[in-house]
């Protein structure tokens, strides 16, 4: 073997190693699928913890907020570490309460104290359509401790009458087994839409008292309609 010989075959095996340890390797398309599915399943997660656990976008259904909301506005609304407040706008899950109960007969009846959240989930397609969830737009009138009562179609709370910039009607007890004063539970809010007169809130006793666990989150910004674009207030 010559000299030229020698050098070309050290120089083909010189690359060859440098491919092994560092150079660029030619992706198979089965290899090209699966990097695409891994960067697709890694998107979607991260869509859905933001969308659990930050923040959301939403849609008005309805009239029971207007005029400060109207049907079809959306709006984004923050979850992460929000503490209930007196005059927020938040969104709810007004069956929370029923399905919970339901979802404590179903593991009494198999023998355990609780569902754990696996179990819940797995079960929450066969659920009757009454205990699925049904979200509601409202605004938190009173907190937990603070007592609230109507009179001559005013609000009170604490005895003080409540100052309402976004509403200047009359404010109606819509269902009698709802007994005033009221006295808020702990962990709960008492809330009303800002239509009165075409509200299903806290003075219906389907609804009643809003638990801390059945808040998702408070509207923040209205995106659209375009030219209402702004912070909910």
């Amino acid at each position: 073997m010559n000299e030229n010989q020698k050098e070309n075959n050290e120089t083909v095996q010189s690359s060859d190693e440098a491919s092994e340890k560092g150079g660029v390797k030619t992706k198979t398309v089965m290899g090209e699928i699966w990097e695409w599915i891994y960067t697709i399943f890694i998107a979607v997660a991260i869509a859905l913890l933001i969308k659990c656990f930050l923040f959301d976008i939403v849609k008005v259904d309805g009239s029971s907020m207007y005029p400060t909301l109207i049907d079809n506005d959306r709006l984004i609304i923050t979850k992460l570490g929000y503490t209930p407040k007196q005059g927020d706008i938040i969104i709810l899950d007004s069956t929370y309460k029923n399905r919970s109960a339901y979802f404590d007969k179903l593991a009494q009846a198999n023998g355990k104290e609780e569902l754990n959240s696996f179990e819940k989930l797995i079960r929450y397609p066969a659920l009757p359509k009454e205990y699925k969830h049904r979200y509601y737009v409202k605004r938190i009138i009173a907190l937990p401790g603070q007592t609230l009562d109507i009179r001559d179609g005013k609000v009170y709370v604490d005895g003080e009458q409540l100052s309402e910039e976004y509403y200047d009607g009359t404010t109606s007890i819509i269902d009698p087994t709802v007994k005033y004063p009221v006295t808020v539970d702990d962990n709960c809010v008492f809330v009303m839409g800002d239509n009165r007169n075409h509200s299903k809130d806290s003075r219906d006793s389907s609804l009643g008292q809003v638990p801390y666990d059945a808040v998702v989150g408070k509207s923040q910004i209205r995106i659209f309609p375009f030219n209402h674009i702004g912070k909910t207030e």
